[in-house]
């Protein structure tokens, strides 16, 4: 009985101490009640004021509403402030960047902490506009770290958010996707629907980027119906650009034009360089059109509004005016764009920008009959896609080791087994209660389910990736990634072991009229069954991948030139006696090989070089042949 009423009086006294402690938060809670203040502050973290005259009056009404020694709440009005401030001109832009030095030096005792991480951030977005695209990523990243580190999730979620969206325009899509992905896990799982959304636009745009622009497409419908609903009218019109970019990418460039001109009359009279930009990417598709006249006499329009201060858009202008000229037979005047063009790329550090500019410098030198400095240039584009796959494994598996990096591991363990022996401490302690352990083991075995539930989507999510990072969303075969990894790995084997390793470099001749003729999903067919073909018809250990539009490697490990030559020969004679008018009426198609094997070469670069320019032998000489470099 001594036992029963020790415990009863134990639990008097707690619920004495619970009743004081109430009373006591309670008093401190009403001395510094300000319900409006925290509802204006609340706004803004799970919304946006519907314009910027509406952001003004609201943190102009906090203010107003804030005493100087409420210094949590000025802390989150200087953090307001930071991400509301005008950006129309690079003037403005680098007045909110000196805006956030300066509260990041005020507050520079305390980092890291929420404030200073989240101007870092903040700063960043402004940095972007400026081109400095180097500084930002190290920023970005900083500021990460340090949220992880203060385990603070919703600004983990807006930096990795940003640095994604960077990653995208940038061509890191591997690194883009991880991060916009983790991001948009959070802002879902607290729905946090706005942040959402605008995250979803960046994880969209960055899956047309990838080439996946069906996917991208639609979530940016799904976007728009939203925003329609909601009446966000800035955001539908980015919706809308978003989309006109994914139909441009699917071949449907008129209804994409379309969209491009809605929202040309939107920005019209407010922001005339989002104008000309859109003029720039309705010039872009009339280029594929071929109307070549128009488009560059709208590229040239836009130039007087797009000028090098406004970097990013200016780059892409340059590229386009360049293609123009080059349609137009105006050779100089293309290759003067172009230097332009890679000189404004430079600055982003727009790797895919770049690649873009080597190819079309390539096809000038070419239409002019340079061929020495075309093939230099088909060199430099070949060396700028290894060097940007490189850039991704190297990067990516650099976050890897640090996320998971072993002082981590070990500190999360210690954690893991000191609750451990909290929890059998607890155990002994309530044995004397056979309810009080029905309810323990009830909640073990539901974090157990939650657990596995957890470890479940991850596992999952993990899966999905790997398959979206290494395979042709089109033809499900290996992607350029992949392919050009593997061949590296039996690259390096060859080297070392002095053993046989061929690559076949194969594409479709005449493609380009199979798409103009039948149309592109006539052409997607087309590629998907040449894939099967290649697919059948190698041994278990090579490989087939699509690095290109309509271009396709097999890896051969242990093969010398002579089984090569014999694959791709009998790969040739199918692709011709394939029945193609199964897929269209009237459609015949043929293909062309080059074969190289290993020769002591330094790298699979130059291997891959020789294979191009065996290719380009075999167009060369007629088409539907084999060539051996």
């Amino acid at each position: 009985m001594s036992h029963y009423l020790l415990l009863k009086q134990h639990v008097v006294t707690f619920y004495i101490v619970l009743l004081c402690t109430h009373f006591f938060i309670d008093s401190v809670a009403n001395a510094n009640e300000n319900d409006r203040a925290d509802s204006i502050i609340s706004l803004f973290k799970t919304n946006k004021p519907a314009s910027a005259q509406q952001a003004n009056n609201l943190l102009h009404e906090l203010e107003n509403l804030l005493t100087s020694d409420d210094l949590a709440r000025q802390k989150e009005l200087i953090r307001l402030r930071c991400w509301n401030q005008k950006t129309d001109t690079n003037e403005q832009i680098s007045a909110a960047i000196a805006y956030a030095d300066k509260q990041l030096v005020r507050f520079s005792a305390e980092a890291p902490s929420p404030t200073t991480i989240d101007l870092t951030i903040c700063k960043t977005a402004y940095q972007r506009y400026l081109g400095q695209v180097a500084t930002t990523l190290q920023d970005l990243t900083q500021a990460i770290n340090q949220a992880y580190d203060i385990e603070a999730p919703l600004l983990i979620a807006h930096g990795r958010s940003q640095r994604g969206a960077l990653h995208s325009y940038q061509g890191n899509y591997s690194a883009s996707l991880e991060d916009l992905l983790a991001a948009q896990e959070y802002y879902e799982s607290q729905n946090l629907s706005y942040w959402a959304n605008i995250n979803l636009g960046e994880l969209a745009a960055s899956y047309r980027r990838f080439g996946d622009a069906k996917t991208a497409l639609r979530y940016q419908l799904q976007l728009a119906d939203i925003y329609a609903k909601q009446g966000n009218q800035a955001e539908a019109n980015y919706v809308n650009i978003q989309i006109a970019s994914s139909l441009e990418q699917l071949g449907q460039l008129e209804e994409a034009n379309q969209r491009y001109q809605s929202s040309q009359q939107f920005f019209s009279g407010s922001q005339p360089v989002m104008a000309a930009d859109m003029s720039m990417n309705i010039a872009n598709n009339l280029i594929t059109l071929g109307q070549y006249q128009q488009a560059l006499s709208l590229l040239q329009q836009a130039a007087t509004v797009i000028t090098p201060d406004y970097n990013a858009p200016y780059s892409f202008l340059q590229l386009y005016l360049a293609n123009a000229q080059l349609k137009l037979n105006h050779y100089p005047a293309s290759l003067e764009a172009l230097q332009k063009a890679e000189n404004a790329f430079q600055i982003d550090k727009n790797q895919r920008g770049l690649i873009q500019v080597q190819e079309l410098r390539s096809d000038v030198y070419a239409a002019s009959e340079n061929w020495q400095d075309a093939y230099f240039a088909l060199h430099d584009h070949l060396e700028l896609h290894l060097a940007q796959d490189k850039t991704v494994l190297t990067k990516l598996n650099a976050e890897l080791q640090t996320r998971f990096d072993t002082d981590r591991i070990k500190h999360e363990n210690s954690l893991l087994l000191q609750r451990a022996k909290d929890k059998e401490t607890q155990l002994i302690l309530s044995q004397r209660n056979q309810t009080m352990q029905i309810i323990i083991i009830a909640l073990v075995g539901v974090i157990l389910i939650l657990v596995s539930i957890f470890a479940y989507k991850q596992r999952h999510g993990k899966h999905q990736f790997k398959k979206l990072a290494f395979t042709d969303e089109l033809t499900q075969i290996a992607n350029r990634r992949e392919a050009y990894m593997q061949a590296e790995q039996w690259f390096a084997l060859s080297q070392k072991h002095h053993k046989a390793f061929s690559l076949i470099s194969f594409d479709a001749d005449h493609f380009k009229g199979v798409n103009d003729k039948f149309g592109h999903d006539i052409g997607d067919k087309v590629l998907i069954h040449l894939a099967s073909i290649a697919s059948d018809l190698i041994r278990k250990d090579d490989l087939v991948g699509r690095v290109g539009g309509e271009e396709f490697i097999i890896v051969l490990p242990n093969s010398d030139i002579h089984v090569a030559q014999d694959i791709a020969n009998r790969l040739l004679r199918r692709i011709e006696q394939y029945d193609w008018s199964l897929i269209s009426s009237g459609l015949k198609l043929t293909a062309s090989a080059g074969v190289v094997s290993y020769q002591n070469e330094h790298s699979l670069s130059e291997l891959l070089l020789k294979a191009d320019k065996a290719l380009y032998a075999a167009k060369s000489a007629g088409r539907n042949k084999v060539e051996v470099a």
